[in-house]
């Protein structure tokens, strides 16, 4: 089954988290201590079965809440990831429910939603005597009675075999952790700490194999124990069962007086056995336990385990894995962050692998790179804590969703520290045109490189950003600028006096790079731009725009303007079904345009490049 949502009551600092929606691959952001380590702590609890401390309880003040729940809901992904009995519209929806008692210890019991009949004996059929299992007997015309567990079984299949013939509902009914958890998906915890320390993660992954030993695959690839085991674990079942229902109520009853009914709930686990005491290196001194090797070694080493666990569970079917990482970014460098964040994206997208990754974090540089639909942004008011999603995925909404999280997720000060370049420009051709270039010229991108692009065209802001990178990463910061506006004639006026008024410092001026003769789009040659309309903005009955008619526009005060112009005019005198030239376009369309050959050839250009690079590196 794989994990769709988790819902929290009363649990740390979420009141009522609502639906918290959970993907192939999940992030969340926040500032320190505003829940996302508790989203990860819920799925420990419920999924490794184990009763939450009673300091997780929700409190305002000196307000205490005294039960407290997580609810998870799954969907089946195919017909025997669990008994139907708990699949309702198509969902498995489990809950947990901790109580706090008087005495301050915890009681928990698990619910699954389920189709109940309106008859409440028959939803407890497993706790009824004889003398009920018989009038059932005698009421649905079954024959052959012989015993309570036989004739419980019979019933339970008749019902669910003719459950149209009854009135039934949809609604919580409790379960024993053992009818459940072997359906479930596993959960492992990566904290902190885990990330340098890579034989638990090998561990982990050696237990998945191991327990292969004692599973087969289905016809639909899931994990059933073996016909031998499982002989063997109802044979072992039934042993139990008796030693206590039998034996020790009978000792109970001789001490305490009557006892009509006692039993056990316990799971049994074949493969619960194995264990990895270490992991041994050789690295040409003989062998060394892994976690002698070098911090910075130890933090590789984990991006290469990872990458062989993903190989291991694509060659045979595994139990589903919800893997939560909890801030990676604590441990691992920029480069790794990134390596480790696409090997999570590959896991999670290959379906082989059975491996769904939560991620806490604060790293920039994977909250860039993860589509911003999977991002979960949690805020955190007077002690409780919320969770908010973006719906749409597009490139202005991501940069909106970004700035709204910046106090607290690090972009104004970790983006800063993590990423290496940054590149301010300021206009919409530059914006299109430099990715474009930049590739062609490193055959690479810039987010490769980790270079940020940033425009300041229509940021009534810009100068706030500009000390902001001016404090930070002046080091780091390249201003590409039309040379028009280092004129004190500009309108824009963004002059190196006029930066230094608004305190700019020597250092950060020093990376601005002025281009073209006045503007960006007069760089390219005559010959690169004829070939670029023709192309993109062609005339008709096979004319050509020429050189010529290119370099007369370069006299004009705006290159771009009468460039513009041009196009216009042959658009209304001509007739031609060609798009006005607008200059985001056009910036697309030179940069897809020229080669790599012509990019070396153009000084600005070249010189821009190799100051990126020279910070870059």
């Amino acid at each position: 089954m794989q994990l769709t949502s988790i819902c929290l009551k009363n649990f740390q600092c979420f009141k009522d988290s609502g639906q918290i929606p959970i993907y192939n691959m999940s992030i969340f952001v926040g500032e320190n201590d505003s829940g996302k380590t508790s989203i990860l702590q819920a799925l420990d609890y419920f999924l490794n079965n184990n009763t939450i401390p009673s300091t997780f309880f929700h409190v305002i003040g000196d307000d205490i809440h005294k039960i407290c729940e997580i609810q998870l809901t799954f969907i089946p992904l195919n017909e025997t990831d669990i008994p139907e009995e708990y699949i309702v519209n198509n969902e498995v929806v489990l809950k947990k429910e901790f109580v706090l008692n008087d005495t301050d210890n915890v009681e928990s019991r698990i619910y699954v939603k389920k189709i109940l009949f309106e008859r409440d004996e028959l939803n407890q059929i497993e706790s009824l005597k004889a003398p009920a299992l018989k009038d059932l007997y005698e009421e649905f015309n079954l024959s052959g009675y012989t015993k309570v567990p036989d004739a419980q079984e019979v019933i339970r299949n008749y019902t669910n075999e003719n459950i149209d013939n009854f009135e039934i509902r949809s609604d919580w009914a409790e379960v024993k952790w053992k009818d459940i958890a072997e359906f479930l998906p596993l959960f492992e915890y990566y904290g902190s700490s885990d990330y340098s320390n890579p034989q638990n993660i090998i561990k982990n992954t050696l237990n998945s194999v191991y327990r292969t030993f004692f599973y087969d695959s289905d016809e639909v690839g899931n994990l059933v124990l073996k016909e031998e085991l499982a002989l063997k674990k109802d044979e072992i079942e039934k042993e139990l069962d008796q030693k206590i229902e039998d034996e020790l109520k009978d000792k109970i009853n001789s001490v305490i007086g009557k006892v009509e009914n006692i039993g056990g709930d316990y799971t049994i686990d074949f493969a619960a056995g194995f264990n990895l005491s270490n992991i041994n290196v050789d690295y040409g001194n003989g062998f060394h336990p892994i976690d002698n090797i070098g911090e910075g070694s130890r933090k590789r080493l984990c991006l290469a385990i990872m990458e062989w666990d993903r190989e291991i569970r694509s060659q045979k079917s595994y139990r589903r894995v919800i893997r939560g990482y909890d801030e990676p970014d604590s441990s691992l460098d920029y480069r790794a962050q990134k390596e480790m964040f696409y090997v999570l994206k590959n896991m999670s997208e290959d379906a082989s692998n059975a491996v769904q990754p939560i991620i806490c974090t604060h790293s920039i540089s994977m909250i860039d790179r993860a589509p911003a639909n999977i991002i979960g942004h949690i805020i955190n008011e007077n002690g409780v804590s919320r969770v908010e999603h973006l719906e749409e995925d597009e490139d202005s909404i991501v940069k909106d969703f970004l700035d709204g999280i910046s106090e607290i997720s690090g972009i104004t000060n970790s983006s800063i520290f993590f990423e290496r370049c940054f590149l301010i420009i300021e206009g919409m051709t530059e914006y299109n045109a430099l990715p474009l270039l930049y590739r062609k010229y490193y055959e690479r991108s810039m987010p490769e490189d980790g270079v940020v692009l940033i425009n300041l065209e229509g940021n009534s802001s810009w100068d706030k950003t500009l000390k902001l990178f001016n404090q930070n990463k002046s080091k780091a910061t390249i201003m590409f600028l039309d040379n028009d506006t280092n004129t004190d004639s500009s309108v824009k006026n963004i002059t190196k006096q006029s930066l230094k008024q608004i305190g700019i410092g020597e250092e950060f001026l020093n990376n601005i790079v002025y281009v073209g003769e006045k503007e960006f789009e007069d760089v390219f040659s005559n010959e690169i731009i004829c070939r670029c309309l023709n192309e993109y903005w062609p005339k008709i009955d096979n004319e050509k725009w020429t050189e010529e008619q290119i370099e007369r526009l370069r006299d004009d005060d705006k290159f771009s303007e009468s460039l513009k112009d041009m196009i216009g005019r042959y658009k209304t005198e001509s007739g031609a079904a060609i798009d006005y030239l607008k200059k985001p376009e056009f910036g697309k369309y030179i940069a897809d345009t020229v080669s790599k050959d012509e990019i070396s050839e153009i000084d600005d250009l070249k010189k821009l490049f190799n100051k990126i690079n020279e910070i870059v590196n």
